[in-house]
């Protein structure tokens, strides 16, 4: 399954982080944004470590944390998470314990306009936004800021709308399919162990849009303590080539 592998590494850059690492007031943390790109959105893992053996107390001003915003391989701005967002007006504090991360996730469904953003590669900075640190005011040139670049990847043209439901091994995953020659296929793997080997999933093959279902069953035992989960789902070619691959996380371990 190479073909399938290089289209995970491309769409999930699990290894690539952007990094700020500060030393403010003799404290150490790290700021860290993750794009995580699927097929139709991108997920935006934040993570604030603490690298020190006491706790960190973040102050913010108001009940907005941080600020992302994606730019185009052009370097316009397409996304901005504050946007049409409304955050309450009072002081909020973070705790982190001593060698803890705080860890938030947001997405961008690749929308500017209405319409999907072209495939390309982008770029998302993300701006933490504390007024204090340990009671310890930040001025504005301590700025805070983590950028990564993802790819965005073309629209899926015989698959969509791909959902997850389940843990711990069962998983239920339902999406929508159209051309797909009357088959489907599917594996799940997490990149080293291959869990279910390849199976079909019969369809009509038509051009209107119709409902999938896939039940995924694996022993709790068997599954990796600190990795991703993921399922493929694509078709294949008259030359029995993979093509149309849709990479779905069915769950991170830790």
């Amino acid at each position: 399954m190479r073909g399938v592998l290089c289209v995970i590494l491309f769409l999930f850059p699990f290894s690539l982080k952007g990094e700020a690492i500060y030393g403010e007031n003799d404290h150490r943390f790290q700021f860290s944004v993750i794009p995580v790109a699927g097929q139709e959105k991108v997920e935006f893992e934040l993570l604030i470590k603490n690298n020190e053996d006491t706790p960190l107390y973040f102050e913010f001003p108001t009940s907005q944390y941080f600020e992302i915003s994606v730019t185009d391989p052009s370097g316009h701005e397409v996304y901005r998470y504050s946007k049409g967002r409304f955050f309450l007006q009072a002081l909020q504090t973070i705790k982190i314990d001593p060698h803890q991360t705080y860890r938030k996730v947001e997405s961008w469904d690749y929308r500017v306009n209405g319409k999907r953003a072209p495939a390309g590669q982008y770029t998302v900075t993300a701006t933490l936004l504390p007024r204090k640190l340990n009671d310890q005011p930040l001025s504005n040139k301590q700025t805070i800021v983590s950028k990564m670049k993802f790819n965005l990847p073309a629209e899926n043209p015989v698959i969509r709308n791909v959902k997850v439901e389940g843990s711990s091994g069962k998983y239920l995953i339902t999406g929508d399919t159209k051309g797909s020659n009357g088959t489907l296929y599917y594996i799940v793997e997490d990149g080293h162990v291959e869990y279910i080997a390849e199976k079909p999933i019969k369809t009509t093959g038509g051009q209107d849009w119709e409902h999938f279902k896939i039940e995924v069953d694996i022993p709790k035992e068997k599954l990796s303590t600190n990795g991703t989960l993921l399922l493929n789902v694509y078709e294949r070619s008259s030359e029995n080539q993979i093509r149309n691959n849709y990479p779905v996380i069915l769950e991170k371990f830790y």
